[in-house]
């Protein structure tokens, strides 16, 4: 795998859901299938090919990552977040221990009970000798109106006024397989209006990035699921996390020309893995980025 950056110039749209005429960006990262698409079609537009291989990890704003159930809220309504260093190497011991799973999900800190906040963005923002602190990342917004315009009489049509949410990010990191598509793609578009304005993302191909994917306790990048369609992907013992919907269109060999929706778990789940059957045929589909990780800050220091 490799690592991409990402330098986003102007106000982009993410994940968007519309409320009449409003549409609002409801995630502060890019989800993986708008970005792959985003690459895959600038790639097509320079070569004529499209690689159904090719893999990108959600985009994620720099230092910042999906919070897991042992890096929870200091306080219910508060934004600081705080996790033990090294605490999920240490809970893989406990479950490889066969701890009881109430004690492994204890959560005390300093004598006190923090919330979790399973799939919050947070960005590291230093440590103690005991703990890495981080806080709740929200992305600056604005608002624009755009019309449809009736091409016969160059005019607006009637009740076709829409506002739409665009979002600024600067830079942002993401994990990609490595191919020629990201050898060749430098800039892209990304998001509703993208022809309106100067809304475009320079992509910067930066290093190999050694990521532990092995059975264990691991992390999700990326929203994860165990089974679809009748296949397995992988065997959990144990999950610590929540779910989301997933609705995105499927590119992949073996399912492609379909968009699905279906529960899957979200980004920051938890997952002990006792075996893979398939593991990255899913990640073209924005699935299962899943990593073996000590705590949080250890894959941000490696993709800052």
């Amino acid at each position: 795998m490799i690592l991409i950056k990402l330098k986003v110039k102007g106000y982009i749209t993410t994940q968007m859901r519309r409320i009449r005429n409003y549409y609002f960006s409801i995630t502060n990262y890019i989800p993986s299938t708008t970005l792959r698409g985003a690459i895959l079609a600038e790639y097509y537009n320079q070569t004529g090919k499209i690689d159904e291989n090719f893999y990108v990890s959600p985009a994620y704003p720099i230092k910042t990552a999906p919070a897991h159930y042992f890096s929870p809220a200091k306080e219910r309504k508060g934004d600081e977040f705080i996790e033990v260093k090294r605490i999920l190497e240490k809970k893989e011991k406990e479950f490889e221990a066969n701890k009881p799973i109430e004690e492994i999900m204890k959560l005390e800190i300093d004598g006190k009970h923090p919330k979790p906040k399973i799939g919050s963005l947070i960005t590291y923002e230093g440590e103690t000798d005991k703990e890495n602190k981080y806080r709740e990342f929200s992305s600056k917004s604005i608002i624009q109106m755009h019309v449809a315009i009736d091409k016969t009489s160059i005019s607006s049509y009637k009740g076709m006024l829409f506002a739409y949410e665009y979002k600024e990010f600067d830079e942002m990191w993401a994990i990609a397989s490595d191919s020629e598509v990201i050898d060749t793609v430098k800039r892209i578009k990304i998001g509703r209006g993208k022809n309106r304005g100067n809304k475009v993302v320079d992509v910067e191909k930066v290093r190999e990035v050694s990521l532990d994917q092995s059975k264990g306790l691991l992390y999700c990048l990326s929203p994860c699921i165990g089974s679809l369609f009748g296949k397995t992907f992988f065997k959990a013992k144990y999950i610590i996390g929540d779910k989301s919907i997933y609705s995105g269109w499927f590119t992949v060999d073996s399912f492609s020309g379909q968009k699905p929706v279906f529960e899957t778990l979200r980004e920051g789940s938890l997952v002990y893995v006792e075996s893979f059957s398939n593991e990255k045929s899913l990640m073209p589909a924005g699935l299962n980025f899943m990593l073996r990780i000590s705590d949080l800050s250890s894959i941000l220091n490696k993709v800052s």
